[in-house]
Parts: structure tokens; sequence; C-alpha cells
């Protein structure tokens, strides 16, 4: 149903390798917030170099293409979409820290933590989540700075940070007056100036420790700043990438009609088969459509990323539900995976989710 020519890259085959021995068994209880993601899951993925698939060989990842790095996280998310949601916090500060963040070069100014960090956010030897969504939003900034000597002084609250006692530091971004963001790393734990919250009670991925931040002058010295930003150069750009697709997405629907169809295979469910058989050619063409924008200057065919995206996700939720419908009521057992993958359907939409995905995703579902 799904064949891919890099099956053979090394990255791939290991990502396959960890996702089917080692993640896929433990998936309901990484979802379960009374477990939760494994860190010897976490450690594993490091060390097999699948938190540095882009990174060059001689900084300790792989140094393959984003389309292979895009087949890995596909192979990872469909095996267990709350280790992955853990893990791809990463990827942002390490982008940063290597200066690939796909920004103009003078819209950012690195700090002294650009450096600092650089090797070990690379291999990921050194593990990184991030507090940013909040800058997306209108209005007020949820998070503000102002200088403080060399440093600065952060106050406000961010909703969202990922993988709270698993990583080892963290990426906050504030609002400056003059309509930039300072982004500082540090230590993922309490401090003074900075709480985190209790988990989360999420109705996905609960054991990803997702927690919120209260900062109140949180002081950032000048060699914890990451980065400083533009901040209207960012949200172009920002607006144009959560335009795309998620490989995390494409690997849940796969994992859905894959199971679809084995599903309908095991318990002479033909008609289970027949609508895999079904939805399967549409998937694969628009995942093919999906690869090719991105491959595509960031800022072009934007519209086309954003349809691509809504008509995905409806119909991996509606995947999704055909295959609670086949597995009938045992479907909704807490020890079944269709409805955990119902749930991550769900949360595929909200991902970076900004205003034109919205109305996007609404029209899909109004005209699927």
């Amino acid at each position: 149903m799904f064949t891919s020519p890099l099956a053979d890259h090394p990255a791939v085959v290991a990502a396959a390798r960890i996702a089917d021995d080692v993640l896929a068994p433990h998936a309901a209880a990484a979802d379960d917030p009374a477990r939760g993601v494994d860190p010897a899951h976490l450690a594993q993925l490091a060390d097999a170099r699948l938190l540095s698939v882009t990174v060059p060989e001689a900084e300790g990842g792989y140094g393959a293409s984003a389309r292979v790095d895009a087949e890995a996280v596909e192979l990872l998310s469909g095996a267990c979409t709350a280790t992955w949601f853990v893990t791809t916090q990463h990827n942002t500060p390490q982008a940063l820290a290597r200066g690939t963040q796909g920004l103009p070069p003078e819209a950012v100014t690195h700090g002294p933590a650009a450096a600092r960090h650089r090797a070990g956010l690379a291999d990921a030897s050194t593990t990184a989540g991030i507090a940013i969504a909040h800058i997306r939003r209108p209005g007020p900034p949820a998070v503000r700075t102002e200088r403080d000597g060399t440093g600065w002084r952060f106050s406000g609250s961010a909703d969202w940070c990922t993988g709270w006692g698993l990583i080892d530091l963290v990426m906050i971004a504030a609002a400056t007056a003059d309509d930039r963001f300072v982004l500082a790393l540090v230590p993922a734990r309490d401090q003074p100036g900075l709480r985190a919250g209790p988990p989360l009670p999420l109705s996905v991925m609960g054991g990803t420790r997702t927690v919120a931040l209260e900062m109140d002058g949180l002081a950032v010295g000048a060699d914890d700043v990451l980065a400083v930003l533009d901040a209207p150069p960012w949200r172009v750009v920002d607006a144009a990438r959560t335009a795309n697709t998620k490989p995390a997405a494409l690997g849940l629907l796969r994992r859905v009609l894959v199971g679809l169809a084995e599903l309908g295979t095991a318990r002479n469910r033909p008609e289970a088969v027949d609508t895999a058989l079904a939805l399967a050619p549409r998937a694969v063409e628009l995942r093919a459509e999906a690869y090719a924008l991105m491959d595509v200057p960031m800022a072009e065919r934007v519209p086309e990323r954003v349809a691509v995206r809504a008509e995905l996700g409806e119909l991996t939720v509606r995947a999704a539900h055909a295959l609670i419908a086949a597995r009938a009521g045992s479907a909704l057992l807490t020890t079944s995976p269709e409805q955990r993958w119902a749930r991550e359907a769900a949360f595929h939409l909200i991902q970076g989710q900004t205003a034109g995905v919205r109305a996007a995703q609404l029209a899909a579902f109004g005209h699927p």
C-alpha cells in the first residue's frame, strides 16, 4: 500500500527497527499519563541518531536529506505518536543552534547559547523542548521580556511545554516591546522565576508530560540567549511552514490504513479491506503532493500546501473512524489502539494550526 525507495537508508532501517520492536509495544503506556513516555526509549532514539537525521555525520547525525528524515518520522510517529511528539520538540532548538532555522540571516541574531549548546543539540546528547506556541497567538504577548543589564527578564505564561522532566533544556520565547522575540535556552527545571504546572489533562498523548510554564521575572543571562528574532519575518516563515503537511500525520494515516486492511483480512471482513483499498489511492496521491510541495521554496504555493494538509487531515479522521467501525465495540477499549489512533488523528488537526489552516480544514470537512 505504501512503498518507499528510501527503505534501505540506514536511518530508515533504524527507525523501522525501533518503531516495531520498542515503540509500538509501549504506545498505549506512552499515551497513559499514569505511565508515560519511557526516557529509555528517548535515549535509544538519540543513540540511533534519529534526532539528528539531517545533521552532518561529522556532528553526530546521518547527513541525510529532509525526505529521509520525513520517512523516519512517519515510521516513528505511526508506532507511537507520544514518543515522537516529545522528540520533535528538539528540532527547533537544534536548528537554531546550528543556524539552519530557515529565516533570512538579517532577521536572526544568534546568542552565546547557540555556540555553547550546538554540539550537544546536534547529536542529541543534550535534549531540548520548547515553549513558543504562545507567540503565534494574536493580541497582547503572553510572555514579555525587558532588558536587565546584559540579560533579560521574562514574565508571563507559556501554555504548552512538552517533555518536562524528560528533556535537559527548554527554549522559551518572549516578546519585546519593539516586536522581536528573545529565545532563551535554560535548564528544564523549576528555578527562581520559572515554575512548571502539573501535567495537563490531555485527552491524547497524556504521557508526554506537557505542562504550562509560569514566569515571574525569570532572569535570563546573556549566555542563555539562543537567538533574537525579528518578529515580522518569523511570522511569514512560520505561516508558510505550518501550511505544510507534517510527516508525522502521514505516518498515522499510513498506519491506520494498513491496520484497516489487516483487520479486515484477519477477521474475514472484506468490506474493511475494500474500504482501505478505496481510501488508499487518494492517500498515496496526497502524500506524494505533500512531499513535492515541500521541495518548493517555502514562501511559494502556500494555498496549495494548506489545501493538501487540510484534505489529508480530513482523510485521516475518516480512516481512523472507519477502523473503529470495522473493529466494532472492542475498538473503544482503552487497550485497543483504534481509539488511540482516532484521538491522535484529532491531535494532528490542531498541531501547528493557524487561522488559514483551520479554515481549510473546516472546508475539507464540509466538502469531503
